[in-house]
């Protein structure tokens, strides 16, 4: 196996993205915690073929991400995003590292999404803000700035929901920019009686090359991920989005699965 492959976290595909849910209604919040846990089999290439993960025991991903919603009014809320995130030592092997765990924020998102009209889709705009640990962003923090795209679907007890962004993050003063960020999310389900509505929701991210003076270096990354999963209503203000994220695809990417659990509390005024 290739050991530039294994430095990939120099150009890492993020584990988090933005909420693909419809706007809030005007001044309700919602707030929520999301644990996730992933290990990695696999690796693929820059070809997109599959390589075993040639180290001693499964490397383990573990993160917590905080999320807040607030709906600033009927056509637009606020959305912030701040993860968390901790990697075991047969992760940081995988990825050319000594074999250390770390651990660490990665940059806080704050976006706004506004509703077009009366339709159930808009635009959304925001920034990464610079803070974090180095290891987890990929990167020294610096700040960001992305856009997009949301929309969604509903009719009867079925539903879709979906949000497509591009991020930058300009160059320093070193000359040093780092890869473009795409992702485009996607999610859909049904409302079953007993609050039970199962789900199924894909992920496509990349990252491009970085830049130093003008110039690519390093390696595109991109995953192509699957979430089935289930949302259970646990009274009218609390709700668990339980999801099994797992890697199909992609290029210079870790192959990996696990469980992800977001708790999340709605509080209309």
């Amino acid at each position: 196996m290739r050991r530039n492959l294994l430095a990939i976290c120099l150009l890492p595909v993020s584990v988090f993205a933005l909420d693909e849910k419809p706007l809030l209604s005007a001044q309700s919040f919602e707030g929520g915690l999301r644990l996730t846990s992933v290990g990695t089999y696999y690796v693929v290439d820059d070809n997109g073929d599959f390589q075993d993960a040639a180290v001693p025991t499964l490397p383990t991903s573990t993160s917590m991400e905080a999320t807040f919603k607030y709906g600033m009014s009927e056509n637009s809320d606020l959305e912030v995003v701040l993860p968390w995130v901790y990697r075991d030592k047969d992760w940081a092997l995988l990825e050319g590292r000594k074999k250390e765990s770390y651990a660490g924020c990665d940059r806080l998102s704050l976006a706004a999404k506004i509703g077009i009209l009366k339709y159930p889709a808009g635009l959304i705009g925001g920034i990464d803000v610079p803070v974090g640990h180095t290891k987890i962003v990929g990167f020294d923090p610096d700040w960001g700035f992305f856009g997009g795209v949301w929309g969604g679907y509903r009719k009867g007890i079925w539903w879709v929901d979906g949000v497509a962004t591009w991020g930058v993050t300009p160059e320093n003063a070193s000359g040093f920019k780092p890869g473009d960020r795409q992702s485009v999310v996607a999610n859909g389900g049904f409302q079953l009686e007993g609050g039970v509505a199962p789900q199924l929701g894909f992920t496509y991210q990349r990252t491009g090359q970085t830049q130093q003076d003008g110039k690519s270096i390093g390696l595109e990354v991109s995953a192509f991920r699957v979430e089935p999963g289930v949302v259970l209503e646990l009274d009218e203000d609390w709700r668990l989005d339980v999801k099994v994220p797992t890697v199909l695809a992609g290029r210079n990417s870790f192959v990996n699965t696990g469980l992800s659990v977001h708790v999340i509390g709605n509080f209309e005024p």
